[in-house]
């Protein structure tokens, strides 16, 4: 099974556990969307499109739309959605450019730059 990867967005909130929403296709044939990359306490996880609801005692409970039924279709999942969620960070950061109020404070002069030829 091919498992293909897109972050759709990326949560530039670091109050919040939510990091990413991804969604994937499973052999150019399947769509899932609403996967999302959840801060926890041991780590990064994939936390699965999922649905709530109130049981008898009228406590929340949650359930997977979709989800592995295998350890190693779950840990497929898992890693390529960890991976295109790191290459995401990693790509957002490379296109990021802070500037200093040092650099701010220097204008452009509007004076030609000067040209240098042989001849």
């Amino acid at each position: 099974m091919k498992i293909s990867t897109k972050i759709s967005r990326l949560i530039d909130n670091p109050e919040s556990a939510t990091k990413a929403y991804a969604g994937i296709t499973l052999d150019k044939m399947f769509a899932v969307h609403g996967l999302k990359v959840v801060e926890g306490q041991k780590g990064l996880f994939v936390s699965m499109p999922n649905y709530s609801y109130q049981d008898r005692d009228g406590n929340t409970q949650y359930k997977d739309i979709f989800h592995g039924i295998t350890r190693s279709a779950f840990e497929a999942v898992q890693k390529t959605v960890l991976n295109a969620y790191n290459n995401a960070v990693n790509q957002s950061q490379q296109t990021e450019m802070e500037i200093s109020e040092d650099d701010e404070a220097e204008e452009l002069s509007d004076e030609p730059e000067p040209e240098f030829g042989i001849g």
